[in-house]
């Protein structure tokens, strides 16, 4: 039986794996909504060896998909936790992409914001500063280190940017057989870092009427922080 370890880096594997087969989809869309995105995606976790998606059911969700993805363009992305729906994905704002898949039992956790189109410099502005709070507390994730300090990291430096109350949930959670267990990255968190645990850091902005960004990477917790996830952050990637 595979490990909780070698079951989540397949899962990130897979999301990976899912990731550049959305780009080449995103490349020939022509009016793709969030949800048949959404559909998209739940079919490459099970193509690419996935028991399905980590989220929890949503009941009342579209038919046909208990385990939604988040896929939210443009004033959408606003929405922490959108439910993808016929919006239509189009040009000149941000996707954001937020899936995990399940592996033996466990599961795995990923974002990326996607830009379609012409970014302006004030899409790179905020783009850059959540990716500044992700890189930086990153850094910081490790075997011993307080929960809350972590958070802080990330929340601060979104705060001195002035967008503190466009931050309205925690840094990061463990993630096992639930999707979100403890120890969590908030600002009311007790709980310190212990070896081998495996936790997310995904700090994020979001402008309601206008766009959300979110960039979300599993972490193991070792001396030294380990991504599982191969796919880049940098702006100019993200731009298709």
């Amino acid at each position: 039986m595979a490990s909780k370890l070698q079951s989540i880096q397949k899962g990130s594997q897979i999301i990976d794996q899912i990731f550049w087969e959305l780009l080449k989809i995103l490349k020939s869309r022509r009016n793709l909504t969030e949800l048949a995105l959404a559909r998209r995606i739940r079919k490459l976790a099970k193509d690419l060896g996935a028991q399905g998606l980590a989220f929890p059911p949503i009941v009342s969700f579209g038919k046909g998909l208990a385990f939604p993805p988040i896929v939210s363009f443009g004033k959408s992305s606003a929405e922490i936790h959108h439910k993808p729906g016929k919006n239509i994905i189009g040009t000149n704002n941000f996707l954001m992409l937020d899936y995990g898949v399940k592996v033996n039992g466990y599961c795995s956790d990923f974002t990326r914001t996607l830009f379609l189109g012409r970014p302006t410099n004030y899409h790179k502005k905020i783009y850059n500063i959540v990716l500044n709070a992700q890189l930086t507390a990153l850094k910081k994730v490790q075997a011993g280190a307080d929960c809350v300090d972590i958070d802080l990291i990330a929340r601060n430096i979104i705060a001195k940017a002035g967008f503190a109350k466009n931050y309205n949930h925690s840094t990061g959670h463990a993630v096992g057989r639930k999707i979100h267990e403890p120890p969590s990255f908030s600002p009311i968190s007790k709980e310190v870092l212990s070896k081998d645990t495996i936790m997310t850091v995904e700090p994020g902005i979001y402008l309601p009427k206008k766009f959300g960004v979110r960039i979300e990477d599993m972490v193991l917790v070792t001396s030294k922080p380990k991504v599982f996830s191969k796919i880049s952050k940098n702006f100019s990637d993200m731009i298709m």
